[in-house]
Formats: C-alpha cells, structure tokens, sequence
C-alpha cells in the first residue's frame, strides 16, 4: 500500500462499488418498498415488520463479533477471509430476496422470515466490508475513502430506484417504459437482487487484504466459546484502548433512531403527510444526492479535524432535524428538511467508520468492527420494537391513544397522525442521550496532524 492519497486506484474503486451495490438493497428493500408493502398494501400492522427486521439484527448483534473475530485470524501470510466472507453472506441475501420475491402473500410469515435473513446477511457482510477499508486507505486518507465509499453507497441507492422504478410503476416519472409492465411495490425486489449482485462482483477480483504486520495464530480449530471468551477479553480490557466502549455504547444510541427512521421513512411519509409513494421516490433521490455531498464534505471534514468532533456535529443535526419532524405537519418543509437528513446520514457513516480505526488497534479491526456491528445492530433491534410500539400503543381506538389525543383536543385526523409524531419523538430522545454519552470519547486525529 502506498502512501497516495487517491482515491482512483482500481481496489479503491473496487471497494466503494461494493457500497454502490449494497445500499440499492437497503434503499430499495428496507427503506421504500418492503415495508410499505407489508403495512400500507397488505394492512399489517407496523409491528409485525419490526419483529422480523428486530429479530434479523439481534441475529447479526450475537454472531457478527465471532465471524469478525474469525476473520482476525491468520497465519504467516494472508488468507483472504474477510473477502470470502463477505462473498459468503453477498450470495445469503440476494438468494434470501430472490427466494421470499416468488412466494405467494399467503406465506406472509415465510417471506417474513427470508426478509429476516437477507437482512441478516447484508448486515453481516457490512462488517467485512467495513474491515476491508484498512486494506486500500492509508491514515492519511482513510477518512476521504471511507466519504467516497459512503458516497458512491448513496449514487448506488438513485441508481437503484430509477432502475427498478419501471418494475413498480411501469415507467420512469411518468415516462413509458416498452415491455416492462409495473407489478407494484413488490416488484422492486427481484430487479434490486441482481443488481446487488452485479456491482458486487468487482470488490471480489480486485480488492487484496492487507498484510497484518504481526500475525496473529491460526484459530480456525478454535470453537466458538473461544470466539467470545476473547470479546469479552476485549470488552472487559477496553482501557488499554480508551473510548472503545463508550463510542459503541454511543454509537447504539445514534444507530438506534438512525436505522428505525430508514426503514419507517415511507410509512411516515406515507401516514403523515400524504406523501405518495412515486413523490417518495423523488424526495429519496434528492435527499441521496446531498447524501454523496454530505459524504465527501464530513469525509474531507474528518481528515482536518478531529473526528470526534465532526460525529458530534452531525448528531447535533440529527436531533435537530428529528423534533422538527415530530411537530410537522407541512409538506414542504418535509422536503426542505430531505436534503439536510442526507447530508446528516452521509456523514455518520463516513466519519464514524475512521473514527473506529482510530480508536482500535490495526490487528483487531475485524474483532472491533465486530463489536461496531453490536452496537448498531442491538439498537437496530430497539429501535424498530420502540417504533412498533409506540405506534401500536397510541393508535386510535386504544386506551393511551384516545386518552392523549383527548388530552390534547386532537381533531380525528391528528388522532391518526399522533402515534408517529411520538414515535419519532421518542428516536430524537434517544439520539440525545448517546451524544450524552459520546461527549466524554477521546479527541483523536490522525498521523499527519499531530
């Protein structure tokens, strides 16, 4: 690895395809389709959405640190395993997608479950992506791969709508498409599978481990209990490597209301505002391109400034942005808030990826990474079961729905709107006590810096 700052090398673009490729399945699956499906099409209630996203990232939250504590583990030369998992747990989600996209409705709760472990899997391939960034950045421009990464991820998710567009709608904003009749929602999910696929395929040509300056010993023969005996080693030790634990327990809180809007977003909009599902498609892709700004400026931003500080802006924002949403009840202003919510989401993830590396020690990042998984991952389990209840709870016709929105002198139409205004409410009061939390992390820039 040289010490260049490009970015144009072709592991480097290889990389951040891999993001490209992925987050047409977060937009795609999680955010606009899967779950408007199941509650505005189908009538399910929010909450049986959230137990099948909570169960697949509870999943991830208790075996994702062994896998990544398995791909820590080497011999005298490099054996790819961070690269042959990812390929492992890339082929369990678009197999999963494809699987539950032929079922009939009335297998609801099998499609449930193979949506589980799609999620499962693309969850899981993250955290051997996630480790890979050690192996085309150097310290001196890991934060700008990480923001091209993050970049190329949200240019991925407009690709992404407007190519599967025609398999909903039939057309493209209104733009005929020959030969491609639109089978509404749930006809997004077989087009996003092969295009998950195709993008992905470089990262596996291209993309070589770096070496591990002192090799850690072969564990493959080791058993599990090994595994976790050795993270809970590291959680107990986290003070040889200061504010390890407290950035994850942060993190949880921040990946917590983060994630639950996500993939409540076109349910809210929907519920809320009016908002329809092809004007959500616009308001997604308008929000993703200042998403990529937003990646490359709090990307460029973390390679001047201490990270720390940078992740602590953004979070600002966030709650901010959450308890306008909450009160809102304008159209507009939901469309001017999109842009700054993208800027906000692409800066997490591109500065809160190297932050990490500073914090960790190189022959641990995949164990670390790992950790970073349970820290989203658990809140990913909270965060949605939190939504569904809140939701379930103040909903019109139940005792603590009817007693506020009484309370409140709330109109019929309020009455309906009530239970999602608290929810997201609840995710801004989430977002606040982690920064809360995160305040006392250690300010730590990189080499060139100090």
């Amino acid at each position: 690895m040289t010490g260049k700052k490009t970015i144009w090398r072709k592991d480097i673009l290889a990389w951040a395809l891999y993001d490209f490729a992925n987050t047409m399945y977060s937009m795609n699956i999680l955010s606009l389709y899967f779950a408007s499906w199941l509650v505005i099409d189908l009538k399910y209630e929010d909450i049986h959405y959230s137990y099948a996203y909570s169960a697949s990232m509870l999943l991830a939250a208790i075996l994702m640190p062994a896998f990544g504590w398995y791909s820590d583990r080497r011999g005298g030369k490099i054996d790819q395993k961070r690269i042959v998992l990812l390929g492992i747990f890339t082929a369990g989600t678009i197999v999963s997608v494809l699987a539950f996209s032929v079922l009939p409705v009335a297998m609801i709760w099998v499609i449930l479950i193979l949506f589980a472990l799609s999620n499962f899997f693309y969850e899981g391939g993250i955290v051997f992506y996630n480790a890979l960034l050690d192996s085309v950045s150097t310290p001196q421009n890991a934060g700008t791969v990480s923001g091209f990464g993050v970049a190329m991820g949200y240019v991925g998710s407009i690709v992404g709508m407007i190519l599967v567009l025609p398999f909903v709608s039939g057309n493209i904003f209104g733009l005929n498409i020959p030969w491609i009749e639109g089978a509404g929602k749930s006809g997004a999910f077989i087009p996003t599978a092969v295009l998950y696929a195709f993008f992905a395929i470089p990262i596996f040509i291209l993309v070589r481990e770096k070496q591990v300056e002192q090799p850690i010993p072969n564990a493959v023969s080791s058993d599990i209990k090994t595994a976790y005996k050795e993270i809970w080693t590291s959680i107990k030790s986290t003070e040889k490597y200061p504010g390890v634990l407290r950035f994850l327990i942060a993190d949880y809180c921040f990946e917590d209301a983060i994630a639950t809007v996500i993939i409540f977003m076109a349910v809210f909009s929907e519920r809320v505002l009016g908002i329809r599902s092809d004007d959500l498609t616009l308001f997604l892709i308008s929000s993703t391109v200042f998403a990529v700004i937003g990646s490359f400026i709090f990307g460029w931003l973390a390679d001047r400034f201490a990270p720390k500080v940078v992740l602590g802006w953004i979070v600002a924002g966030w709650i901010a942005v959450l308890l306008v949403f909450a009160v809102n009840s304008i159209p507009i202003i939901f469309w001017i808030c999109g842009p700054i919510v993208g800027m906000f989401l692409g800066g997490v993830w591109a500065v809160s990826r190297p932050l990490l590396m500073l914090l960790s020690p190189k022959e641990k990042l995949g164990e670390f990474f790992g950790l970073f998984s349970i820290s989203g991952r658990a809140a990913a389990v909270c965060g949605p079961l939190l939504w569904g209840a809140v939701v379930y709870l103040f909903t019109p016709g139940r005792i603590l729905g009817d007693s506020v929105a009484t309370l409140l002198g709330l109109s019929v139409e309020e009455s309906e709107k009530l239970p999602y205004r608290l929810a997201v409410l609840s995710l801004a009061m989430m977002m606040a006590v982690g920064l809360l939390i995160y305040r006392k992390v250690p300010r730590r820039q990189y080499q060139h810096e100090q």
